[in-house]
């Protein structure tokens, strides 16, 4: 005999599985977030899915065009470079540093960033009023630019250039912190908290982060784009990870001379890029639209 219920029951989701809803339901969101997490897990396991080393130089296979044209060869799936080297693992390894090395650098900033700007929206003291003048000015200064000064003060290099980039990304965050927690803290809801005896850090982690947790994710996937764009940029000109590290930008400077002869060796790494950088960003905005209507909701 089947089981009727008599009694009506009020489902009540959790926070996380409305944002979820609310996130699934377009598409061009849910593509995103599939390539974002294919490229998240090439760069955890990149060292094995390389089918070569990226110093491996093969001198029968010098400039081989990718293996769906006619001149490819299926042991060269993407093709190979100059030197012969395995396009396909070249851009595999490159993930970690065009793709890992950011997310680390900003997941960095952002908790050094995040901490200090909360301290200063919710301190009004001179102290405090003077460093958020200090890093108003520095944010001032764009961080491509920022990170340039202290690579030519610091030298060029992986660690130099990892360390340039999230010292230049501490500041934005800090800024929106510091001005999303401060317009929160005068409402109502705040008040009344703090009417009610909560601590500093119960209002800050319990009852503020909630309402800015849309900005606070903009901001970390914007800061994500920069990072990659910054690093690839860096590269690019020289001043980044030097070659023969495989890194996406380097790929693409290291390939303007051969570009009329072998312009896939330019095409791959830039179609990389795009593709990593544009999955970020629509997977960013569409967690923040997905945040925005549940605390509006």
């Amino acid at each position: 005999m089947p089981h009727i219920n008599l009694y009506y029951k009020d489902e009540n989701p959790s926070p996380l599985t409305l944002v979820w809803r609310r996130f699934n339901q377009r598409l061009l969101s849910m593509t995103a977030l599939y390539i974002l997490l294919a490229m998240i897990l090439v760069v955890i396991f990149s060292p094995i899915l390389a089918p070569y080393s990226t110093s491996m130089q093969f001198a029968d296979a010098v400039s081989l065009p990718p293996s769906w044209t006619e001149q490819g060869n299926i042991q060269f799936l993407m093709g190979t470079d100059d030197l012969g080297r395995d396009m396909l693992s070249r851009l595999l390894i490159g993930s970690i540093y065009s793709l890992g090395l950011p997310i680390l650098m900003v997941a960095v900033s952002s908790i050094i960033g995040m901490v200090v700007g909360a301290v200063l929206g919710i301190d009004r003291t001179i102290k405090y009023q003077t460093f958020s003048r200090v890093f108003d000015t520095l944010l001032s200064i764009p961080s491509f630019l920022m990170a340039l000064i202290i690579i030519a003060i610091l030298g060029t290099g992986l660690f130099n250039v990892a360390l340039a980039i999230t010292l230049s990304l501490i500041p934005q965050f800090i800024f929106v912190t510091r001005n999303a927690v401060h317009q929160e803290w005068h409402k109502d809801y705040v008040t009344a908290s703090r009417l009610n005896g909560c601590s500093k850090p119960y209002l800050l982690y319990r009852v503020i982060l909630p309402n800015i947790t849309p900005i606070l994710v903009m901001q970390l996937t914007v800061s994500l784009s920069v990072a990659i764009m910054d690093i690839a940029a860096l590269s690019f000109l020289g001043l980044g990870i030097q070659s023969p590290t495989p890194e996406w930008g380097s790929m693409l400077a290291r390939s303007l001379d051969e570009v009329y002869l072998s312009p896939w060796s330019m095409v791959l790494p830039g179609v990389t890029l795009f593709v990593t950088i544009m999955s970020i960003n629509i997977v960013g905005d569409s967690l923040r639209r997905a945040l925005s209507e549940r605390v509006n909701s």
